[in-house]
């Protein structure tokens, strides 16, 4: 078994890859790194779809999935059977399709690294979108009204058992409900084998869900390398098994 993991310019990609290392050495992979900067080298190498994973960045990944012959996974984002946790009106658009109402939040709805979601607050932020985010007319996004979250945390879950509950964002003095994050995760049955909930405390005290996120090309966050490791693995297996 063959655990391609990412380098840029000899250095690991982010702190997730470097984690990974030895607990995927640990469960028996053997470790072969490689450049993001030439992702095209990854076509020399002997993947086998059947035993071999990769750590990596969304781009990096999205390599390695077209080599073994698969579509990558849709974003999972909001899922319906989560909409109740939500707390606030989201709904899915284009970008041509963007009034003048500000403030909202967008975000990608499909290719999600095009952009960081963020607030639109004036035109001219539209006009960036388009200029140096590449929006297009027909670019689908996610419309959200605004929410003030005091603090984020990141939940990850695998068949039905919580991992780890990382702090990213915020004030790491407030904490969020976890009798919520067990409803979360007891309410979303079509589910991956691997997913992360990452979930916010509002400043009028509601434990909401920011978003869903797939276990591939996903920041730890500082959760433990064994778990972040088995995660990763068991979703990629299941990923590269369809």
């Amino acid at each position: 078994m063959n655990a391609f993991i990412e380098k840029i310019n000899g250095e690991w990609l982010d702190e997730f890859c470097y984690v990974s290392k030895q607990a995927l050495m640990d469960r028996g992979y053997n470790i072969i790194p490689f450049d993001g900067n030439f992702l095209e080298n990854l076509s020399t190498m002997n993947i086998n779809r059947e035993k071999d994973i990769c750590i990596g960045s969304v781009q990096a990944t999205n390599k390695f999935f077209e080599l073994c012959g698969i579509e990558p996974p849709t974003y999972l984002g909001y899922p319906e059977q989560l909409k109740k946790y939500l707390g606030r009106s989201i709904e899915l658009t284009t970008f041509g399709e963007l009034d003048m109402n500000f403030p909202y939040f967008v975000k990608p709805a499909t290719d999600v690294k095009l952009f960081t979601g963020d607030v639109v607050d004036k035109p001219t932020h539209l006009e960036y979108l388009e200029k140096f985010d590449n929006c297009k007319s027909d670019t689908k996004l996610y419309k959200s009204e605004l929410v003030e979250f005091v603090t984020e945390y990141r939940v990850s879950v695998s068949q039905g058992k919580i991992y780890g509950m990382k702090h990213y964002k915020g004030d790491w003095m407030k904490f969020i409900d976890p009798l919520v994050i067990d409803n979360m995760i007891k309410d979303f049955t079509d589910c991956p084998s691997a997913f992360s909930l990452d979930v916010g405390l509002t400043d009028d005290g509601r434990t909401l869900l920011v978003e869903v996120n797939d276990y591939w090309a996903l920041g730890s966050y500082g959760l433990e390398g064994k778990d972040y490791a088995l995660l990763c693995a068991r979703r990629m297996r299941e990923i590269l098994k369809k």
